[in-house]
């Protein structure tokens, strides 16, 4: 059984849409759907405007094992009454595919009683265990709450490239996974985590700078405007970056909004220092990289 380490990711996390507009921009959002900021939301009133926020969290595949983390602990934590979006991290990217993660975790594990969203044990004959089970519990306690499977992030975004040479037999593959008729009740889109595309993350890419809107085209496509789509995509806006790499405004009509990375700007991989905030919102006298901010 291989899990993914991923410390840099907590078993929830939360980000505010509105990060969108702080790291990208109005232009790059342009056409990017319901998380487009325009001049007439800029005016509306406040509650109306909160109304239109998103606040999305991740759920870690890995994190019921060493993290003792369960989808359980969404709704006794309280999580669940202040997200309106989970992003199930991580489903693998291989072969051209959409492909499970960890199957065990995903849809095999039994939950006792004590650890089931509902109180209800599950049986050795149900067709479905495991976190998609207790997603689907969550979902009926909370009608509105919104779960999209996300595919890649750090460890298996090096798929991508073999993905980007057939889009639509990857978004094909993409539909057929998270609308399998034993859980497709469970998830309302997909969210892709390519870390990074024509640039470089745990392996580098070279697919070229319109493998992004070529692939996020062809999910938009296969999936329809009932899903939702969306895409976790780099905060690195530094002249030359990662953000100029990839041809993110021309993807952006296809999606329905995008979630910067605006967290591991400094970090321990800096091995010279100097010792800095891991997530700064605004610059600061003295800060190590110019721009290396939200």
């Amino acid at each position: 059984m291989h899990v993914p380490h991923l410390p840099r990711i907590r078993p929830i996390r939360t980000l505010f849409s509105a990060l969108c507009t702080l790291a990208l921009g109005a232009g790059l959002l342009a056409g990017a759907g319901p998380a487009t900021a325009t001049a007439a939301q800029a005016e509306a009133p406040a509650d109306q405007a909160a109304a239109g926020s998103k606040v999305v969290g991740y759920f870690t595949e890995w994190g019921v094992y060493d993290r003792n983390y369960h989808v359980k602990n969404i709704e006794s934590s309280g999580s669940a009454d202040k997200l309106t979006h989970i992003n199930y991290s991580f489903g693998n990217v291989t072969g051209g595919k959409c492909a499970m993660g960890d199957a065990y975790a995903a849809t095999d594990r039994a939950y006792t009683a004590a650890d089931s969203v509902d109180g209800v044990a599950d049986t050795w004959d149900q067709p479905l265990r495991g976190n998609f089970n207790q997603l689907l519990k969550l979902k009926k306690k909370h009608p509105d709450l919104k779960i999209l499977w996300s595919f890649g992030g750090w460890t298996w975004s090096g798929g991508f490239a073999q993905a980007a040479q057939n889009p639509e037999a990857f978004a094909q593959s993409c539909y057929d996974l998270v609308e399998n008729s034993k859980w497709a009740d469970v998830f309302d889109g997909i969210d892709i985590d390519w870390e990074y595309p024509n640039a470089c993350g745990l392996s580098c890419d070279t697919s070229g700078r319109d493998a992004f809107p070529k692939l996020m085209s062809a999910l938009r496509a296969k999936f329809g405007q009932d899903y939702l789509v969306t895409a976790a995509i780099t905060a690195d806006a530094t002249a030359g970056g990662k953000i100029d790499a990839a041809d993110y405004a021309g993807a952006a009509q296809y999606v329905d909004w995008y979630n910067p990375m605006t967290y591991d700007f400094f970090g321990a991989w800096d091995a010279t220092g100097p010792t800095a905030p891991h997530s700064p919102l605004t610059s600061y006298s003295g800060i190590p990289k110019e721009d290396f901010h939200t």
